[in-house]
């Protein structure tokens, strides 16, 4: 939503296909050499902590939920013993850890940021900042697979809001709007009177949409452990909204400073307690460089870092859904932009390498039901666009994981899932900045561990829109 007001009032400095150099926006040297600003983004950390167990407490003493959120002397004498007491937890909430713990992770980059460190720099906060949370803000045995999560995540996330934080504040955005985008960013502005450097716009395209869909989902598992095979089965409607941004341009970004071109899709899918699609999908590049340019060819190619999250189906935000895939991956990446006349263009956009850290949630048929797993793999991510400027565009997306899994992670081991999304999309224009949009969605999942039962679990859905493009 802000960054749909945020477009709305201000426009672009530029159009879809000129030429952006960026600038670094990184802040004064002397502010992150300084001792004094390294205390106070740790002091915000800490904050940031503090603020969130606040609100935990608040909401156990009103409902009796969170049982978790109530660290004790006990809970923190334990956790300061050593790291050998800790745990991996493999009965946490996957939509709450794989999509909030990101989110907290990525304040904790900023106040670093904010403070006028490098994007290397600032990944110590986010370290101070999960560990201090494992070990003083819950009252449960600190989280291995929390840190593995917050810390690696906290960088595509981190630095991408900060960078849009920072575009908010030159194209004029009031400052309590553009809080929202970045709340530790917008803090630390309050406190300290830092003021983002100023440049240009460098958001190459923004669209947001909303739209209704109607979702197919069904799960089954192998080997008889349920009567026909069938766990669930679900035909609903829902209604989703969502936006995509890509800063600098994808074709000419060649620079050494990390995610000087980035891009970032997320969408919110619901009905009612029924059915969820929450998805998010980024890719940033950390150094890059252009090997073609021309006239008619554009070509950028570099090492990029990946933050991509999918919780689809069934709606359970603690436990997880039908489909469920979080990953961290690093990728080799080639974009490539053919022009024609008229503002015409083709595009492909291709990612390949490994996962580092990816997490799933498997079928258990005993009574902690349903568990994540923790792994590594390969992972592939392909984007075609066709772009006319009379017909429309069709889009044309193809994502595709494999997850094994690190032994002693979790009670489900030796085995290994994967994952495939297709998303086929026509935009017809009906104004200049109003599309109409077809979607159709297939997401498939599944897994084979041993002395487990094999899942398979479809989602397809269709969904019309309008989208709006600035």
């Amino acid at each position: 939503m802000w960054l749909l007001l945020l477009c709305i009032k201000y426009k672009p400095a530029f159009s879809f296909d000129e030429d952006v150099l960026i600038p670094d926006i990184s802040a004064p040297e002397a502010a992150g050499g300084t001792f004094r600003h390294g205390l106070i983004a740790l002091g915000q950390t800490i904050l940031s902590n503090t603020v969130v167990m606040s609100f935990n407490i608040s909401v156990y003493q009103l409902t009796g939920e969170f049982q978790w959120a109530t660290p004790n002397r006990d809970s923190i004498r334990h956790n300061l013993s050593g790291p050998r007491n800790w745990k991996w937890e493999d009965t946490d909430g996957f939509a709450v850890n794989h999509f909030g713990h990101p989110y907290q992770g990525a304040t904790y980059f900023s106040a670093g940021r904010a403070n006028g460190f490098g994007f290397y720099q600032s990944v110590f906060f986010s370290a101070f900042g999960s560990l201090t949370w494992e070990v003083f803000h819950e009252n449960n045995i600190s989280s291995l697979n929390d840190m593995f999560t917050t810390i690696p995540s906290s960088m595509s996330m981190g630095e991408m809001l900060f960078r849009l934080y920072i575009q908010a504040v030159n194209a004029g955005v009031p400052a309590p709007l553009a809080f929202f985008i970045n709340p530790m960013a917008g803090f630390n502005r309050l406190v300290t009177n830092w003021e983002p450097p100023a440049h240009d716009s460098n958001i190459y395209q923004f669209r947001t949409y909303l739209g209704a869909g109607y979702a197919f989902t069904r799960s089954s598992v192998s080997g008889g452990f349920v009567p026909g095979g069938e766990l669930y089965a679900m035909q609903r409607p829902f209604v989703d909204a969502g936006f995509s941004v890509i800063y600098g341009n994808p074709f000419l970004a060649e620079s050494i400073v990390p995610f000087q071109h980035f891009q970032l899709a997320l969408s919110i899918g619901l009905d009612m307690g029924n059915h969820m699609d929450f998805r998010i999908i980024s890719d940033g590049y950390l150094f890059s460089f252009a090997p073609i340019f021309s006239n008619t060819h554009r070509m950028s190619t570099g090492l990029s870092l990946h933050l991509d999250a999918a919780s689809l189906g069934r709606f359970n935000w603690y436990r997880g859904s039908t489909i469920n895939k979080y990953s961290n991956a690093l990728n080799w990446t080639v974009k490539y932009q053919r022009l024609f006349p008229q503002g015409s263009n083709f595009q492909i956009k291709f990612h390949a390498g490994g996962t580092f850290f990816g997490s799933s949630v498997f079928y258990c048929p005993d009574l902690r039901g349903d568990l994540n797993n923790f792994g590594g793999g390969i992972n592939g991510k392909l984007f075609f666009n066709l772009n006319h400027h009379r017909f429309g565009t069709l889009e044309i997306s193809l994502l595709g994981y494999t997850l094994w899994t690190y032994p002693g992670t979790s009670a489900i081991e030796r085995g290994r899932v994967w994952w495939l999304f297709n998303d086929i999309t026509y935009l017809y224009p009906i104004t200049g900045r109003v599309s109409l949009g077809l979607t159709h969605s297939l997401a498939l999942e599944r897994g084979n561990f041993s002395n487990f039962p094999s899942t398979r679990k479809t989602i397809q859905t269709a969904r019309v829109f309008l989208a709006w493009n600035f």
